[in-house]
């Protein structure tokens, strides 16, 4: 009777220890498994850096896993798994975060470069406009000072013109004014021929003879002599 009692003491015992030996070993392996997400998440070459509260608050939840008592632990289990996935969380939003706000820069250092770029594009923009307008300036102008020299080479042609016309004009008379005065001499030399009874070749050939003609023949005449009383 005591020896089976024995047995029966010991194999108690020995099943005793077997489960508390599982128990424990139930309890490292949670703890490892939440340890290793843990360090999954504090390795992690994105994550790592953000959120150090939260990541706070994970380790020091593993700590008090780690030393939590059988009836707590299945608490603490839930509340380590709860503090890693708000950890994990916030670090990822506060990495989306960081990323707009790298994006966010990137785009407004792009649009100062394009304002940049507009507003050199808008300078060369004027200073062709500048020299556009200054050659059309130039040109105008020189076209003007041709306008004025093609006016002005007009003008002296019109009175080129007016002169050589107004100098034939005055040829004209004076060759009308001689062929007069040569057809009067030559009918003075007539007529002189005529009463003297002379050819008047000679003297009409020399219009310019027929006045002295005129005064020989005014002396050839004789005097009247008054009739006394």
């Amino acid at each position: 009777m005591t020896s089976t009692l024995t047995k029966v003491i010991v194999l108690g015992l020995a099943l005793l220890a077997a489960g508390t030996a599982g128990l424990a070993q139930a309890r490292n392996d949670d703890y490892q498994r939440l340890l290793d997400r843990f360090n999954a998440l504090a390795t992690d070459p994105q994550l790592a850096n953000h959120a150090p509260v939260a990541m706070d608050r994970a380790r020091q939840a593993l700590a008090d896993l780690k030393e939590a008592k059988r009836k707590q632990r299945d608490t603490w289990i839930y509340v380590v798994e709860r503090r890693i996935d708000a950890a994990k969380a916030a670090a990822e939003a506060e990495l989306l975060e960081d990323q707009r706000s790298q994006l966010q820069r990137e785009n407004d250092r792009l649009q100062v470069a394009v304002a940049r770029r507009d507003a050199e594009l808008a300078r060369a923009d004027l200073e062709r406009a500048r020299l556009q307008a200054q050659i059309r300036a130039e040109e105008a102008e020189t076209a003007r000072r041709e306008a004025e020299a093609a006016r002005a080479e007009g003008e002296q042609a019109q009175e080129a013109a007016k002169a050589a016309q107004a100098e034939a004009s005055q040829a004209k008379r004076m060759a009308a004014a001689q062929a007069k005065a040569a057809a009067l001499a030559k009918k003075e030399a007539e007529l002189e021929a005529a009463i003297s009874g002379k050819p008047a070749a000679a003297t009409a050939a020399k219009p310019g003879h027929a006045k002295p003609a005129a005064a020989a023949k005014a002396r050839a005449k004789p005097k009247k002599t008054p009739a006394r009383p």
